[in-house]
């Protein structure tokens, strides 16, 4: 019984003992195993699905349960690596005193246990308690009714158990496998072996220029929204190759500069931390580039949604210029335009009144563009265009432009049409005698009308005003099997708010819903719902992943400041045995720390300058167009980060200067 009793009390022992090392470990274990569990809760959460918009709301938990459960796996592997690393002399001195592998192994078993006990023990309920704060947080960024009640999900409490089992498992595989490999007197002498000067590899610095100006390159090349959508992880997969290559070696090489300078060198306070830095760079160079991504990553998710969800009614407004907008398709709806606008215009009066109205006829149909040639048959040598017509008295009417043109002539405005030419022709098929037009102006005030899907811009436009109908309907009839015809009104409501109109729009759709003619209506309001939870989402799980991902890098950060004053220990007793004072000690310190801590964040930084381009066209496809807007989201989100990153580095830099003795 007391045999059976010695590994639980001696792993326990290990444990606290080892407070400093494992106090940060498992206070990451319990607190990513708690965010896990709730964005299971969000994701199977059935109280969400009576909301409008709960797809999307599910559909990014689900997203972010991916994501954190691969940081889990990242952070507790890093972190039982350090810590096992600072426990290899105490594991030697066990098997010296006779203890065999096998008891070490039975110890880590225990330690695992226990670790395994306490993350679970303390995330299911902190992750239980704050998933009904997180959930009214998310409608609340969603702007949907809160939802009362507490819930416990069974699901996402066993899914969390099994997940951070499975980590805890391979923890400990990971850890009998070094064991296993390593011989006593390894493990005893591990902290006092050195390591030789690195070399500088010109090969891998010559890769990570390539790779990572590849990345800039794409990001700063990329003009076309939907290109730059597909191109982003192909240039973030570029960056982060050139980030590790040259922080591995391109930092041997820069320290190595320093070192050739003598002014620089030769004084005390860098002549120890760049010989230190320069003999240790090789485990060195991997963490602060682990710490450069997941900075990036931090800035690029928070300032991306953040702008997102402040540009939102700007987006909004760009999507649905009215509040309320009737179509009529001319082809298969039957019914007098103009009689169905003034049964319009009673049920809007009847619903609460509107303060503006406009109508006019429009056409569109998707041509092929080639050279000074529309077509509308579509070929693989073309650019997919969307063509859209009006006549230049509705264009007179609307704007308030007198505009009067020939037949052949038209007022043009091209988007994405490099060089459209002042004369071009339009035809049902390429090379067949069409329809001649010369641009008498090119414009840029187009007829505005509602959207109904975000992701669905074309890769170009072209928007034509005509003579007339006439004109109108000879382009139409060039494929009638393609082309469209529609009667559109639009117009503003009299309620004053979103919920007053929101209430008109349903009263309104009730009072048509009598008639038969099958007119549809676009609504602003209704539609707004949707956006409102897709951009409150996309908000929710910005903020969420970037709290993780600082997580991971507070935590890499801390675990290679303490695991370099144990390193630095040693060296920094030698030198105050030898004369070197406690003031020239820390000194030394901070250049050491100055010389490595912020260059991590001065390349995040750099990283997000040069992926804004890429990051501003990809913002376009959910009609986010202010650069200025996502350009202060940006900065404003660096310069938090920077406050939180200074925090830390005074933290770690005072535990790192407590155990070299330069605190003294």
């Amino acid at each position: 019984m007391r045999k059976s009793g010695f590994f639980p009390r001696l792993a326990l022992v290990n444990l606290v003992r080892n407070g400093r090392f494992y106090g940060p470990y498992l206070l990451s274990c319990v607190v990513t195993a708690a965010m896990y569990y709730i964005l299971l809760f969000l994701a199977y959460n059935e109280g969400l699905d009576s909301v409008r918009g709960a797809m999307y709301l599910k559909s990014f938990a689900g997203v972010g349960c991916f994501v954190a459960a691969g940081l889990s796996a990242v952070i507790l592997l890093y972190a039982n690596s350090f810590v096992m690393k600072r426990r290899q002399r105490e594991l030697g001195l066990y098997n010296i005193l006779g203890m065999e592998k096998r008891h070490i192994a039975r110890t880590c078993l225990w330690e695992t246990l226990f670790c395994a006990a306490v993350t679970l023990a303390g995330s299911v309920p902190l992750g239980i308690l704050f998933s009904k704060a997180v959930i009214l947080l998310l409608l609340k960024l969603a702007r949907v009714p809160a939802l009362f009640g507490m819930e416990v999900s069974s699901r996402g409490v066993w899914e969390t158990a099994v997940l951070f089992g499975a980590l805890f498992l391979l923890t400990l595989l990971q850890n009998l496998f070094r064991l296993s490999r390593t011989k006593p007197v390894d493990l005893l002498h591990s902290a006092a072996a050195g390591e030789r000067e690195p070399r500088t590899k010109w090969l891998l610095v010559i890769l990570g220029v390539l790779t990572l100006g590849g990345g800039y390159f794409l990001a700063i090349t990329t003009k076309n929204p939907v290109e730059a959508m597909m191109l982003f992880f192909g240039a973030v997969f570029l960056v982060i190759i050139g980030t590790y290559c040259l922080f591995t070696a391109g930092s041997v090489a820069i320290l190595k500069r320093l070192r050739a300078n003598p002014k620089f060198y030769y004084q005390t306070r860098h002549f120890t931390a760049v010989s230190g830095l320069l003999y240790r760079m090789k485990q060195n160079a991997v963490g602060l580039a682990s710490i450069c991504i997941l900075s990036t990553m931090v800035l690029v998710t928070v300032s991306t949604t953040l702008a997102m969800n402040i540009g939102l009614e700007d987006s909004l407004n760009e999507m649905f210029p009215y509040d309320i907008e009737f179509i009529q398709d001319l082809e298969n709806q039957p019914g007098d335009p103009m009689e169905n606008m003034a049964e319009i215009h009673a049920a809007a009066e009847a619903s609460g009144g509107f303060t503006e109205s406009r109508y006019y006829t429009r056409y569109w149909v998707y041509c092929g563009v080639r050279g000074g040639e529309v077509s509308l048959n579509l070929d693989q040598n073309c650019l997919r265009t969307e063509v859209e017509v009006v006549t230049a008295e509705d264009y007179s009417r609307l704007t308030g432009k007198q505009v009067i043109l020939a037949p052949d002539e038209v007022l043009a405005c091209p988007r994405n049409l490099p060089d459209f030419p002042e004369e071009f022709t339009i035809s049902a098929n390429f090379g067949e005698v069409g329809l001649s037009f010369r641009v008498r102006e090119e414009i840029t005030e187009v007829i505005r009308h509602g959207v109904t899907t975000l992701l669905g811009s074309e890769d170009s436009s072209l928007f034509l005003v005509v003579a007339g109908r006439e004109t109108a309907e000879r382009i139409m009839d060039l494929d009638t099997s393609r082309s469209a015809r529609q009667f559109r009104v639009q117009m503003n409501l009299s309620g004053k708010g979103y919920d007053e109109k929101l209430d008109q729009t349903e009263g309104l759709g009730l009072e048509l819903s009598k008639r038969d003619d099958g007119v549809g209506f676009i609504s602003k309001q209704d539609q707004a719902q949707e956006y409102y939870a897709m951009y409150g989402g996309f908000l929710f799980l910005g903020v969420f992943l970037g709290l993780l991902f600082l997580l991971a890098t507070v935590l890499i950060i801390y675990y290679k400041q303490i695991s370099e004053g144990y390193e630095d220990q040693r060296r920094y007793l030698i030198l105050r045995q030898v004369g070197m004072s406690g003031q020239e000690i820390r000194a030394s310190i901070q250049s050491q720390i100055l010389l490595v801590f912020f260059l991590p964040l001065g390349a995040a930084g750099l990283h997000v300058f040069m992926a804004f381009p890429m990051l501003s066209r990809m913002l376009e496809l959910f009609n986010l167009f202010d650069v200025k807007l996502f350009a202060l989201c940006a900065a404003g989100t660096l310069a938090a980060f920077c406050l939180i990153y200074a925090l830390v580095f005074a933290l770690t830099a005072r535990a790192y200067g407590k155990i070299v003795g330069g605190g003294n």
